[in-house]
């Protein structure tokens, strides 16, 4: 796996849809400089293309200012094109701070799934997708030699527990509020553990009959979810995280998580041993039939 040094112009290069801005939001606010949010200062509307320069313009000079401190910057865009990337070089080198690459690494079809997803203004045309997915793919193999001093794929980058710990840290574990009747969307991710990390969680299965699963995954690091919705009382319906048997046996094995909180404690492998159930072979907690 990778570190990037800090203070570092972090630049992240891949096409809409890419999992850019989740992987940015591993960073602390203050460190993002995202494209979309320039436009909406200038313009009220992320998704106004033709307020694209003005944005470019305010990017810059946070840029500069930050760099003049020795502040570390991640700029989120799609940095597709070389110029643009060289431009952002020039700048780390110019105050003598090292840029680094950070290539995005889904493939072309999620990419444009996820961009699907997305509201009307903040939807880039298909063929705009696919012709950012080529330039980055012929950049790649040289952008050491545009002078990036790192260049890195997310998949090498362990940013979830950042992820984890900063949602932990101002998300209270809740339930409140929960309609089970929307257990298959999103929304229910947010309200149960908030904003940063439900971008970072997909559902993966969503069959009839069987609990949903889903998944947080920030590059090459994941936590499987389930959505459990067996017991009796609906209100009592929630996510299990997926962990290793305690018995030995390749499971799959489950803790109960109501939060940020229990999702860390769940990837830094310290929850109570008591609340672990297999549904393989039966050790732990009550166990019933895998989904």
């Amino acid at each position: 796996m990778h570190l990037i040094p800090e203070p570092a112009v972090i630049v992240m290069i891949g096409a809409s849809g890419s999992g850019k801005t989740t992987l940015a939001r591993t960073w602390p606010a203050d460190y993002r400089l995202a494209l979309d949010s320039y436009r909406w200062v200038v313009c009220g509307d992320a998704g106004d293309q033709e307020a694209t320069a003005d944005a470019v313009f305010l990017l810059d000079a946070v840029l500069e200012r930050r760099l003049a401190r020795g502040l570390t910057c991640v700029v989120d865009a799609t940095n597709a094109r070389a110029d643009v990337r060289r431009r952002l070089i020039e700048a780390a080198h110019a105050h003598q701070l090292p840029a680094a690459a950070v290539v995005m690494t889904a493939p072309l079809e999620q990419c444009l799934t996820r961009n699907a997803r997305r509201p009307d203004n903040r939807r880039v045309p298909d063929i705009e997708v696919r012709r950012q997915y080529q330039q980055i793919s012929l950049a790649r193999p040289g952008l050491h030699a545009e002078g990036f001093d790192h260049v890195v794929t997310d998949d090498r980058l362990l940013r979830l527990r950042l992820l984890l710990q900063r949602a932990a840290d101002r998300h209270p574990d809740h339930q409140d509020d929960v309609d089970p009747s929307e257990h298959a969307r999103r929304v229910l991710a947010r309200r149960f553990f908030g904003e940063d990390l439900a971008e970072a969680f997909n559902w993966t299965q969503l069959r009839p009959q069987h609990d949903p699963i889903g998944a947080l995954t920030i590059g090459g690091e994941e936590i499987t979810l389930a959505y459990r919705t067996w017991l009796p009382n609906p209100m009592d319906w929630g996510f299990e995280a997926q962990v290793p048997c305690l018995g030995g046996c390749p499971g799959p094995a489950w803790v109960p998580v109501h939060g940020p909180m229990d999702l860390l404690a769940t990837y830094d492998d310290d929850f109570p041993e008591d609340v672990v159930r297999c549904d393989r072979c039966g050790a732990g907690a009550t166990s019933r039939e895998a989904v």
